[in-house]
């Protein structure tokens, strides 16, 4: 019977609601029963059934919460009758339905937001090898992101202030994602920047102040939008490293401005108005080839390459300042420079020995400055009452300068002749734990990968350690060549077993066959594995990941049991079956080094296991490296710039030969739909797209800049580079016969104007590692694949790829575009090995059974 359904149509986030169902007319015979169905809109306009087990009754209660905010949802009620007679079949008919759309009566608003060291006794004290977290408490934020930055406190007493702190800012910027419970949550790695930190904290800002004492303290802020919405009022006190080398150097004498000089006045004038669309970018140092460098000595000639926009013309003054410990000191002053293009390279300085010299403070004990020091660039605007910019104020932008003359270099000055050794493991790794027993490759490695995912290195490494007994041996564990890998068995330096191997999308045996450096990449990638990814906090929570990954994140529950002999073991048709249960009972037999016994016989905790892992952390503070002897460490002459530079945008590009639903598999111009023109559902698809496993490695083409970072509906995170080498990518264009032609695939089309500016364009990222403004060159890892703006929906992992000119909008079709498969060099269906064809076919298999439960 047909009916109407009472309730309210705009439910407000977390408030329960009756909603009852009334039917019109009389009814007769058995009473009816109703089955209440709930359906949600997707962003294609489809509609999914999210119902899950129906409610039943003429009346039901709903409660929507943050995840529902503004999504559109349709409730529809069944109607289940009996026959009149006996022996009549039932009959099932829509009853009434409703559109729902739910709000909140919460105004967004950041409502606390504090900052605690998870992993100590006490949560306001560490030290610089702790990983602090950042937490923002929101309201009506559900799925926003949010950014936090670290600043060090200089203000006396309690609070925090802005203009004695406005110089305290770290650099560096932490983004988390407010999840359903309104928590936005971040890890900050102290150690990874800890050089940049220790500078920074120890400005000595404070009038008279002669040391910075045994603490620095640190708070955060966090912002939405730009802007900034709360603040930590807690501090964390982190232990000072330099509190026992004495009374540090006093406030220097003079500092980089922070505005610029007014315009001089003239006849008739005053200062110039600001001109809101000139702007510096960016500002590196490079050599005479126009090589970007990181690394020089006294005597060598720098140049400086600014890159700005609308300034042509205008005149600028570049600033050198030498970054230390206790104070910034201006060692050169250009003279006032007219831009003759966006892209330009000044004539540039040799840094001579009086140069240096400025940058010395004698005031510092053992000075450090005595070897080495630390450069970035300051750019003034002469024209323009705008800021001044500083560039490579951070732990990966600063020039460092060597001083081949210093007392106690002299033994390692290089012959005549000699190649300069570029080793920068002695400044930048010298106290990573068991850094003595691996290659300065690996190190470096191992800090690459712990920035980007804003881990402690130390944690990796104790976990490695421990994993190989010491040895770092890839080839270690119980897994073996001769093993069928169907059975159980570990290997590499973290051990890998079965399960992990496949979501990994690798084999062991091809782990086994890895060196160590080809293994740190996998490594890599079990950091983002679901069970752990986020979770790695503390030194315990790193290895629970290794060790039994459900209890990742647990690390701060000393009495959290991790493994239980007395747990009940489940069979079905006489077999164990595997569940939680039987691993936990099983753990326990098969570790007996956290047998402590302290509590329970039978039981192992998670203090019983963070013990075991420390004693490997400890062992590795013995083993920090001592010799520095890099193999690979030797410079030549720098190479000179050529026009002939292109990456592919992935590793080994095939095309892909599954749809979104996960159909296609056979390369039929129907199903594969990743080229460019009429090949998806009669629609034009406006790029490439290339097979990609989630997580893999991103690359630029050719030589650009990162002109736009955003997250597009239906794409995701994307990237878009503008081409500054377009003589490299035009050189690089290849004889492509195009493979569907009778479908719609074409060229280009007619407006693709190559005498304009082109961009590249990457969709469905994971992570993006660049940010805007950041010059590129071919072959620069730019991004993590992914499947973002389709993660719900996609059954083909891949990288969607366009090449367009002048202007990009969504939904422009064909417009300004041409066919990536002139320039991208990938393999065809009939030309994918059968290796990659499986690949694709597993990986299709995997992505529809995650989503749907289907085989």
């Amino acid at each position: 019977m047909v009916g109407i359904i009472i309730g309210n149509q705009n439910p407000l986030l977390g408030t329960t609601y009756n909603y009852e169902i009334k039917p019109f007319g009389l009814s007769f015979g058995p009473k009816s029963k109703y089955e209440w169905y709930l359906y949600k809109k997707q962003k294609n306009g489809t509609w999914k059934d999210i119902t899950g087990s129906p409610k039943t009754g003429e009346k039901v209660t709903y409660r929507f919460g943050e995840p529902g905010l503004g999504i559109e949802f349709e409730m529809k009620v069944y109607e289940t009758k009996q026959g009149i007679l006996p022996g009549m079949p039932s009959s099932k008919q829509l009853a009434g339905s409703i559109k729902l759309i739910p709000t909140s009566n919460k105004v967004p608003k950041i409502d606390k937001v504090v900052l605690f060291n998870r992993g100590a006794r006490d949560v306001n004290k560490a030290s610089y090898r702790d990983t602090l977290i950042a937490q923002a408490h929101c309201i009506g934020m559900f799925n926003k992101d949010i950014e936090f930055h670290l600043w060090e406190d200089d203000a006396p007493g309690k609070g925090h202030n802005s203009t004695i702190n406005k110089n305290n800012r770290h650099t560096r910027t932490y983004t988390a994602r407010v999840n359903e419970k309104g928590i936005a949550e971040i890890g900050i790695p102290l150690m990874s920047d800890e050089r940049v930190l220790r500078q920074m904290a120890n400005k000595l800002l404070m009038k008279g102040d002669q040391n910075e004492g045994a603490n620095h303290e640190y708070y955060v802020t966090a912002s939405y939008s730009g802007k900034i919405m709360g603040a930590s009022q807690t501090n964390v006190d982190v232990a000072n490293p330099d509190h026992k080398t004495g009374q540090q150097p006093t406030q220097p004498k003079s500092q980089p401005q922070t505005n610029t000089p007014k315009f001089p006045t003239g006849q008739g004038g005053g200062p110039r108005q600001p001109d809101p669309k000139g702007n510096i970018i960016e500002a590196v140092f490079v050599d005479s080839s126009g090589k970007e460098l990181s690394k020089v000595a006294v005597g060598n000639k720098v140049h400086v390459r600014i890159h700005s926009k609308n300034m042509v013309g205008k005149y600028i003054q570049y600033v050198i300042w030498e970054y230390d410990m206790g104070s910034n000191d201006e060692v050169y002053r250009s003279g006032n420079i007219k831009i003759p293009a966006d892209l330009c390279d000044t004539t540039g300085f040799v840094i001579t020995k009086d140069i240096f010299k400025k940058g010395v403070d004698s005031l510092i004990p053992n000075d450090p400055d005595e070897k080495t020091q630390n450069y970035f660039i300051e750019i003034i605007s002469k024209d323009l009452a705008a800021e001044s910019k500083k560039f490579g104020v951070n732990s990966e932008g600063l020039l460092t300068v060597e001083n081949p003359l210093s007392p106690s270099g002299v033994q390692n000055t290089p012959k005549p002749g000699a190649p300069k050794t570029t080793c920068i493991c002695q400044e930048q790794y010298k106290d990573l734990i068991w850094g003595g027993a691996v290659s300065c490759e690996f190190r470096k490695k191992v800090i690459e990968i712990s920035k980007r995912a804003s881990i402690d290195p130390n944690n990796l490494m104790a976990a490695m350690a421990h994993e190989t007994g010491g040895t770092f041996d890839p080839t270690c564990g119980t897994f073996k060549k001769k093993k069928n890998e169907t059975t159980e068995g570990y290997v590499g330096l973290l051990q890998i077993g079965k399960d992990a191997a496949t979501d990994l999308k690798i084999t062991r045996t091809e782990l086994l066959a890895m060196d160590q450096i080809k293994q740190l990449d996998y490594i890599e990638k079990y950091l983002y594995l679901p069970l752990v990814k986020g979770k790695l906090n503390t030194l315990t929570d790193f290895y629970l990941a290794v060790l039994f990954p459900v209890d990742c994140g647990k690390g701060n529950q000393p009495n959290h049991i991790v493994f239980d002999d007395s747990l009940p073991i489940s069979y079905k048709n006489g077999k164990v079956i595997k569940n939680l249960n039987y691993w936990r009972n099983a753990g326990y037999a098969a570790n007996p080094t956290f047998h402590k016994e302290a509590k329970e016989k039978g039981k192992t905790y998670v203090w019983e296991i963070a013990e075991n892992i420390k004693k490997w952390y400890d062992k590795g503070k013995q083993n920090k490296v001592q010799k520095f002897s890099c193999q690979n460490a030797q410079e030549t002459k720098p190479e000179p710039i050529t026009t002939n530079k292109w990456h592919d945008p992935v590793d080994n590009p095939i095309c892909t030969l599954y749809m979104q639903s996960g159909g296609g598999g056979k390369g039929t111009s129907g199903e594969h739909w990743g080229l460019f023109g009429k090949t998806r559902n009669g629609s034009n698809h406006q790029g490439l797209d290339l097979f990609a496993v989630p997580g893999s490695s991103v690359y630029a083409c050719v030589k650009g800049i990162v002109h736009k970072v955003k997250w597009h509906s239906g794409y995701g995170n994307t990237m878009t580079i503008k081409i500054t080498d377009k003589e490299s990518f035009f050189n690089h264009r290849r004889d492509y016969s195009l493979l569907y032609p009778s479908n719609g695939e074409i060229s280009q089309s007619n407006n693709f104007d190559k005498t304009k500016d082109i961009f590249l364009f990457y969709a469905h990222l994971e992570q993006v590692l660049v940010e805007e403004g950041v010059e590129v060159g071919a072959g620069k890892v730019i991004a993590k694949s992914g499947v973002s703006g389709v993660e719900k929906g996609t059954c083909a992992p891949h990288l969607h790829f366009e090449i367009f000119t002048t202007i990009y909008a969504v939904g422009m079709g064909l417009n300004y575009r041409c066919n990536p498969g002139f320039y991208i060099h990938f393999k065809a269906p009939n030309e994918q090995s059968q290796n990659e064809l499986n690949l694709q076919k597993e990986t299709a298999k995997t992505r529809i059974k995650n989503l749907y439960g289907k085989k």
